[in-house]
């Protein structure tokens, strides 16, 4: 259960309700294709990471330029050209983390472990756990892997 550093195909269902978003990718940040990603501080996207004032984006899905050109590199600059095509609101099947493969936690928040799989509250403290969405169901007999809604949410209030 390691992130991944190459693009990747992912597996979805229930797409009735996504949502894409295109966004900048953190200067020298890199995100890959069928991974999931993170909104840094800046606004912009990075590979998705347990790390501290980090909030769920999406799935990566193309990595376009300013003018909406497909490119291959997904690593991003000071200006802000090479921008990630993100989207969420439907089920990606992700890796599950060995502690959290247990039925009981269907229906609980999934949090991000590595940009390809989820886990519970081992993940991490509370500074740097990430919520993903919610587990809907296990697919492997082994639990390793499950459908996950992706869930763009708030785990605080607005500042005034």
């Amino acid at each position: 259960m390691a992130a991944v550093t190459a693009d990747q195909i992912s597996s979805i269902r229930a797409t009735n309700e996504i949502v894409e978003e295109t966004v900048a990718i953190t200067t020298s940040n890199t995100v890959y294709l069928g991974t999931l990603a993170v909104f840094a501080t800046t606004g912009r996207v990075a590979n998705a990471t347990a790390a501290a004032s980090r909030r769920f984006a999406g799935e990566v899905v193309e990595i376009i330029n300013d003018s909406g050109a497909l490119i291959s590199a997904g690593t991003g600059n000071t200006a802000g050209t090479v921008k990630a095509k993100i989207r969420y609101g439907h089920q990606l099947l992700l890796g599950v983390k060995t502690s959290s493969r247990t039925y009981t936690n269907l229906g609980k928040n999934a949090l991000v472990f590595t940009n390809v799989d989820i886990g519970g509250t081992s993940v991490g403290t509370a500074g740097v756990r990430i919520v993903v969405g919610q587990i809907a169901q296990f697919d492997a007999s082994n639990k390793s892997t499950a459908w996950v809604w992706l869930r763009q949410t708030g785990d605080v209030a607005a500042t005034a």
